[in-house]
């Protein structure tokens, strides 16, 4: 029989006398994780090939079941549907939220698109457009108790309503008197994904206490936003919208409908206004961990950091889109918008939480 080994202890009081603060603390995981990616690390490994990489493309403008699904179960990297929304339609819609984003501006109304990252919400290249903030942006606003006599998830949730009516509702013109309704892209892209997804799809509600007999209030289901030229970062920002392994019961998609695209000029940023996409496969807890250090980048606006994750991760999938195209993606994988100098690009957006054995596809 072989003894166990004895581990050394240190006495009681001299291990009490032991203590870290918390940059201590956070110092010695980060270089935890610095010394394991050295020795195990390999992201170029986790790059999915064949089928898993591939962007689809519908030509014919229709949100097919199929596609669905190898989206919604990491079995392709994006999906291009092309003409979703009618092309003229569409950039009729863009010119009049540019006059909206216009006239929200002189009056200091206008919104940023704030983008979570390690050091709290930070300003980014995109603005929006509505009756109410980003719920990410409403969240924080709560935690760091920047609103003072109202709840800001609250003032999210009343101007949801208030966005679905205005969007709706077309005002009338000098030579039309009466007002008119439209289908809003992001209508036609709930109502589209609700006959394709075999469980159906609809907007997600709030998470309300056990016992509270408060009806759940609908998420906004997405936001008008609005790129100007220039952007600050060139070559896109390149980010993720949650961390963690895929998972092919579940995931986070956000869905992209564009309403103009900012016109080539020659000498211009290559690819402006595209979609980069990596078709980044992290499947695992321990493939996470041991690239943690590079991956953690994905949601920080560091220009150092930014050159390293292109250099790391690779050719990325390039979606050109055109006026009225849908683009949905794993926004887990790694995307970014590249920027240009002139122009103005301009996107409806929501964020979709597919459950694939059978549950609904949530819409935020």
């Amino acid at each position: 029989m072989i003894a166990p080994a004895r581990i050394p202890c240190l006495p009681r009081q001299q291990h009490r006398s032991i203590s870290f603060d918390q940059s201590s603390r956070n110092s010695a995981i980060q270089s935890f994780f610095q010394l394991l990616e050295e020795n195990y690390g390999n992201l170029s490994s986790l790059i999915d090939k064949g089928p898993a990489a591939e962007t689809i493309v519908a030509e014919d403008g229709v949100l097919h079941p199929h596609h669905l699904n190898r989206l919604f179960r990491h079995e392709a990297t994006a999906l291009h549907v092309k003409n979703f929304y009618h092309s003229q339609s569409a950039k009729r819609l863009g010119e009049e939220l540019i006059r909206e984003s216009v006239a929200r501006m002189k009056s200091g109304g206008s919104s940023n698109w704030k983008v979570s990252t390690s050091r709290g919400l930070e300003s980014s290249d995109v603005g929006t457009l509505g009756e109410h903030t980003p719920y990410n942006v409403a969240v924080a606003k709560d935690h760091y108790g920047t609103t003072e006599k109202h709840s800001a998830v609250n003032e999210y949730f009343e101007g949801v309503h208030r966005e679905f009516r205005s969007r709706r509702r077309q005002r009338s013109v000098e030579s039309d008197n009466s007002d008119y309704y439209q289908l809003w892209p992001l209508d036609k892209l709930r109502l589209e994904l609700e006959e394709s997804w075999p469980s159906g799809a609809g907007l997600a509600r709030e998470t309300t206490p056990k016992g509270d007999n408060t009806i759940p209030r609908p998420f906004g289901g997405g936001l008008p936003r609005i790129m100007y030229g220039p952007t600050r970062w060139k070559r896109g920002f390149i980010h993720v919208d949650e961390m963690g392994p895929l998972d092919e019961t579940k995931g986070l998609f956000s869905a992209n409908i564009y309403l103009t695209m900012p016109e080539e000029i020659e000498g211009g940023i290559n690819d402006a206004g595209s979609l980069y996409i990596w078709p980044l496969g992290v499947r695992s807890r321990w493939d996470w961990y041991r690239n943690a250090t590079t991956l953690s980048g994905l949601s920080a606006q560091d220009p150092e950091i930014q050159a390293l994750l292109h250099k790391k991760l690779g050719e990325p999938n390039i979606v050109r889109p055109e006026t009225g195209d849908l683009v949905l993606l794993c926004a887990q994988r790694p995307h970014c918008a590249v920027g240009f100098n002139e122009g103005i690009r301009r996107e409806s957006r929501l964020l979709l939480t597919p459950y694939v054995k059978g549950w609904s596809c949530d819409i935020k």
